[in-house]
Formats: structure tokens, sequence, C-alpha cells
């Protein structure tokens, strides 16, 4: 009996430390078994119900050997009922779902490793139509660590090799006890305003995001809070950050005043049963924020897919730009998915003030101005292969397999984007027509081949023209011609 007490203690210390395995579950009840057995506690029979004072015991019989008795054996299927059972509630430790992950019995605490990698080659077809330079390079390279810690507390870690220059994309942690309702987010993130920025760089329709792209922020430090009502129906976010110009990161400043944000989008036909409907949702987004002679403006660049520049402020060894005064901006935005049909776009209102300082042989000169950018974009896909079309990417049918048939998915796609640059920045002097145009209207045509969930290839064929010729290392263009193919994997 001690024997069958201690092994129980010794089980029951052993659970508290951790979830068993099914196959340790299924030791411990041999081992009870054996000493069941071993001591004849399956035989013996129930102990008469208590009725008063014991009797004094019946004189002492001759001693003899008990008869030889079989053990009974236990309940097969309730042992493997309670095995079962206990298994059903112990998450697997490891595994690989978009990522590999490791994580505890419960699932309270876990790591995740995933990332993406891109490579592209880009080549300027056409001589007139050649701004730049051909070349094959890494576009994206990051990887990704995330987890969970005690259930409710999120963190994610993005660093970026891009073009082989490391940086830090994401560092962020986020509290998730009210999620869906409400959850909160610190650190280095993309800031929630634009849809197209918000897309993940391996969700792209295209390889590169649109030129309207140019007049939104990139990645900020600082806080916000999101809520998701009705399973997707209503999302919003609105946060803090510290602001920064368009197209820019940062990793934190001390130079200007905090910049407000906020982000709501609606999709009131999701769950409708009106299944045209259900993939369409539409939004608003707005930042609002004002600077102190803060943030360098000569590090503004408004880029076309070719990564050539359109617009920059006229920065030089005596004269620089800096924002000074409020800047907001805003983003009407929304997509439409309806089968193998895709459709998505955004309108971008961006104003910012500036003041331009210049010092020469008679002192500094200081001049202030506020002023006005503008853009759009709309894309459209189509994938021939029947699978759906969705804002997160295609996913085949029929993963890469030729020798039994299977060849993926394809799409085709098409975009059209414009830039207004305020013609104020070329009146007086913020910006120059050598360097910059007053317009830039791009023009795109794509092809996309999923093989899998995890690898795709990228074929897209861009067109930008300028209202005015810009000059590119000594050559004067008026527009671009790039081809861009790029191969992605995802891990």
């Amino acid at each position: 009996m001690l024997l069958l007490v201690a092994a129980l203690v010794g089980a029951a210390r052993t659970a508290s430390a951790r979830e068993p395995t099914r196959a340790e579950l299924e030791e411990r009840i041999r081992r009870l078994e054996e000493i069941i057995r071993a001591h004849g506690l399956d035989r013996l029979p129930p102990a008469p119900p208590s009725a008063g004072p014991a009797a004094a015991p019946p004189p002492a019989a001759p001693a003899v050997a008990p008869p030889a008795a079989t053990a009974r054996p236990l309940d097969q299927p309730a042992v493997e009922a309670i095995v079962d059972d206990k298994l059903a509630k112990q998450k697997p430790l490891a595994g690989w779902s978009d990522g590999f992950y490791l994580q505890s019995p419960n699932g309270d605490f876990r790591m995740k490793l995933r990332g993406y990698m891109q490579t592209q080659a880009r080549n300027f077809v056409l001589e007139n139509g050649d701004t730049g330079t051909d070349s094959v390079f890494m576009r994206r390279v990051r990887p990704v660590i995330e987890g969970t810690v005690y259930r409710w507390f999120d963190f994610k870690l993005m660093p970026s090799f891009d073009s082989g220059d490391p940086s830090l994309q994401d560092a962020y942690f986020e509290i998730t006890y009210l999620k869906p309702w409400v959850s909160l987010r610190g650190g280095k993130d993309k800031v929630p305003m634009s849809l197209e920025r918000l897309q993940s760089g391996a969700d792209l329709l295209f390889p590169d995001r649109s030129i309207a792209n140019n007049l939104s922020p990139n990645r900020d430090v600082g806080f916000r809070l999101a809520g998701d009502v009705g399973d997707g129906i209503f999302v919003w976010q609105a946060g803090v950050y510290d602001g920064v110009p368009d197209g820019l990161s940062t990793n934190g400043n001390s130079t200007s005043d905090n910049e407000g944000v906020f982000r709501a989008l609606v999709a009131p036909f999701r769950g409708s049963g009106v299944t045209p409907l259900e993939g369409a949702m539409a939004g608003f987004a707005a930042t609002y924020g004002s600077q102190k002679e803060g943030d360098d403006l000569s590090a503004v660049r408004y880029r076309t897919p070719g990564r050539s520049t359109f617009f920059r402020y006229a920065a030089s060894s005596d004269t620089s730009f800096a924002a000074n005064g409020v800047n907001y901006r805003l983003d009407p935005q929304g997509y439409w998915y309806w089968g193998q049909f895709g459709l998505m776009g955004e309108y971008i209102y961006s104003r910012q003030a500036v003041r331009k300082t210049t010092t020469g042989d008679a002192g500094t000169t200081i001049e202030d101005g506020s002023f006005a950018n503008q853009g759009w974009f709309a894309q459209a896909s189509w994938v021939l292969t029947g699978e759906a079309a969705s804002y997160k990417g295609v996913v085949p049918k029929s993963p890469f397999d030729p020798l039994n048939g299977a060849w993926g998915a394809f799409e085709l796609a098409g975009r059209g984007s414009i830039v207004d640059v305020d013609p104020g920045l070329f009146r007086r002097g913020f910006a120059k027509r050598s360097q910059s145009t007053t317009r830039a209207t791009e023009l795109g045509l794509g092809a996309n081949w999923y093989f899998n969930k995890n690898f795709k290839l990228q074929a897209d064929w861009e067109h930008t023209t300028f209202a005015n010729a810009i000059d590119f290392g000594g050559d004067l263009r008026d527009h671009e011609d790039v081809l861009l193919f790029q191969f992605q994997i995802q891990y």
C-alpha cells in the first residue's frame, strides 16, 4: 500500500510540473496495474459498512495459503478515454503553422519564427525611358520573431536586411486581454493610415507600392489602440506617434511634437448573405501633428516603381528644409473582393508646413510656407485559375507539381496612380524643376504566378510619365519604362 501511495504522489507532482504526453500516461497506468496486482489489491473484497463498535475478533484459524487468483485487467476503453481526454486539452508543443513555432502545453507561452525574402531584377528596356541602372538585388529580406507570454501579452521583432543594409522595421508589444474589442500596442510599427502601406510587402499585387504611397508615413514609434466589432464588420485604430514626414520611418525623435492618427473601416455586407458584396470594405484615415523646426525634410524622396526620384526638396550646402508647423493627411480608402476579382484604391492628401533656411554672406534668411501634395491609386486583379482574390494574396488550389498536372495559380493585374506636387513649391524655390516634377502618372501591368502558398513569381511593366523633364544622371527624361521581375519565398 505504501508503494501505491508513493506512486500516486509522484505522479501528482510530475503532473503539476508539466502536462504529460500520451506515452507517459500509458506508462504510469501500466506501473500502477503492476503494483495493484503485486499486492493483491485487485482481489480484496469490498469493506463492510460501519455498524458501531467493532466486535471481538474470532479465534485465529490455522494458516492456510489462499488459492491462486487471476488478476482482473483494468477497463482498457476507459483508460484510453482518460488518456484521449487529457491529450485533447494539451496543445502540440512544436509544429508548423505559417512559420515554425514552439509553445507550452496550454498555449500561454509561444514563440514563432517566420519571414520572407524577395529577389528583384530591374531592367530599363527603352533608352528614352531609362532613369536608372539595370540590376539584380535583394528587395526585401525580413525575418520575423513573434510570440506570446502569459497568454495576453504578444510581441513582434522584425529586422530588415533589404539590399544588405540592416535596419529595424518592427519592434513592439501588444496587450490582448480585451481583444477583439480593444488591444494596446506600443513600440515601432507601421503608422495605421494607408491601406496599401498596411498591406504586407509579401502580399502586394505588384513588386512595389504605387507612387501615391509616397505621401503616406511608413513606420514610427508610439502607442495605439485598436478594436474589431462584429468579426470584421467595423475595425478601428487610434494612436499617438512621434511623427514622420512623407514616406519615411523613424526609431524615435526629440525634435517634433507628437502626431495623432485615426483610422476606421466598415464592411457593411460581411455576413449578410449578399455574396457579391461580402468582400467590400471602405474607410477613412487621418493624421494630425505639428513640428517645431524639427524633422529634416531633405531626406524626403518621392520615387517611381523603378526607385527613381521624381520629387525632393531643393536642399544644398547652404539651404536646408525642416518641418515647422502643422501638418496633416486625409485618406479615404477601400477594397472589394468578389470571387476571382479584386479591386483596391485610396486617395491621399498631405499638407506640410515647411521652413526654408538659407545661409550666405549676407547672413541667414528664413522663409516659411505650407504646401499640399496629393495623389491616388486604383488597382484591379483577376485570378485566371479560379482561386479567390483577397487582400492577403492568393492561395493555389493545386500547388506546383507539373508531373501530376498541377501548375499553381495565375493572376493578372493592372494599376493606375497619380501624384500632384504643389506648384507653390517651385514658385518659391522650395523645389527645382530640374530635380522634380509637378505631376507624375504611373500605369502598370502585372502577372503573378503562385507556385504554392509560400513561393511566388511576379512580372511587372511600369510606365511613369513626368509633367516636365527631370535630370537623371545628366540625362533629361520625361518618362520611365521599367520591367520588374521578383521571386519571393515566405517561410
